[in-house]
């Protein structure tokens, strides 16, 4: 398995949300049509069954770096495509629209959420560091080697220690091969480099911690406002999805508010606890959401979404400049 396995995993899991928005949404347009006639009916499941079926056949047929990218593409696309349909396979009636479909295909995204997150940081041994080196020869025998991947590939061969003499001349190889020539980096490159010097730049100022409160207060009780209107909304909190919701949704605010207490001692401190505020939003509240209010709760969703990401990249950034202090001072680095 490659280093950069959390990449592939990422894009397989990208792909198959994109795949169920898109499928759902195209069909909602179009008004649902249908493939078949009175008697039959080609359900879209069997297209991502065929998908992932080829996507299978193309893992096992071709060993070229492109294969993983390629199969990660098709393969989310396919159980995208395949996981739609789970209202089908669990009701009796085949019923595509069966309400709670919508919450179980996120319960499911999140377990895949978790589990890639868990294999990403799995630790690598010895036999690992060995053929993750391979696979970076075998993309430099195709001419398709970058050197931040073989200075990677290296320092993790050096990391885990295989014994042996292959494991020296498989390190001598990667360390005289030719890579290929540093490109200008792309604009997304260049802009999340520039994003980067302007947070940097803005925490500086004295407005940034004043805004960076209001944001998350804000945010934490409109939550909080949304979530109990939502559940009041009728009889009023009476089903155990509504109780979840407000449950899940007041703990949520009540984490993000702990960090705005932080916010002024430990930037990076104050983070941790938005970015546990934002998970529990995530990963327990939006699931009673999508069973109450079905796509109508993408738009909440991606706004949390979005917030999260860029949290998750500004505590990247405090993490580098504590470890930068740390390094100045001589002192051990803090924990990321």
């Amino acid at each position: 398995m490659p280093a950069n396995r959390g990449h592939y995993l990422d894009v397989f899991l990208v792909i198959a949300i994109l795949s169920v928005i898109g499928n759902r949404t195209f069909l909602i347009i179009t008004g649902y049509p249908q493939l078949g006639n009175g008697t039959l009916h080609i359900s879209h499941a069997i297209w991502g069954a065929t998908m992932m079926g080829v996507a299978i056949v193309w893992s096992i047929s071709y060993l070229g770096p492109s294969t993983r990218t390629f199969v990660a593409v098709l393969g989310g696309a396919g159980f995208g495509w395949f996981v739609d349909e789970l209202g089908k396979f669990v009701t009796r009636d085949v019923n595509y629209f069966w309400q709670p479909t919508i919450a179980l295909i996120y319960m499911i995204f999140v377990a895949m959420y978790l589990t890639f997150r868990s294999l990403g940081r799995r630790t690598f041994g010895p036999d690992e560091g060995m053929l993750n080196a391979l696979e970076a020869l075998k993309s430099a025998s195709l001419g398709q080697l970058a050197e931040p991947v073989r200075q990677d590939a290296i320092e993790l061969l050096d990391r885990t220690g295989p014994p042996g003499p292959l494991a020296k001349q498989i390190r001598a190889l990667l360390a005289d091969v030719e890579t290929l020539p540093q490109t200008i980096p792309g604009r997304f490159h260049q802009f999340g480099r520039a994003m980067r010097s302007r947070y940097v730049s803005w925490t500086e100022q004295r407005w940034f911690t004043i805004v960076l409160e209001t944001i998350f207060i804000v945010y934490s009780v409109g939550a909080l406002i949304t979530v109990v209107a939502l559940a009041l909304d009728g009889p009023g909190i009476a089903t155990f999805p509504e109780w979840a919701t407000v449950v899940s949704s007041s703990a949520s605010a009540v984490l993000v508010l702990i960090g705005v207490t932080r916010l002024r001692r430990s930037r990076l401190r104050a983070y941790r606890w938005f970015d546990r505020g934002l998970l529990v939003d995530i990963f327990v509240t939006q699931i009673f959401v999508f069973a109450e209010e079905q796509l109508g709760a993408i738009v909440g969703l991606a706004s949390t979404l979005v917030l999260w990401t860029m949290l998750r990249s500004a505590m990247r950034v405090e993490v580098e400049r504590e470890h930068e202090a740390a390094r100045t001072a001589g002192a051990a680095p803090p924990n990321p």
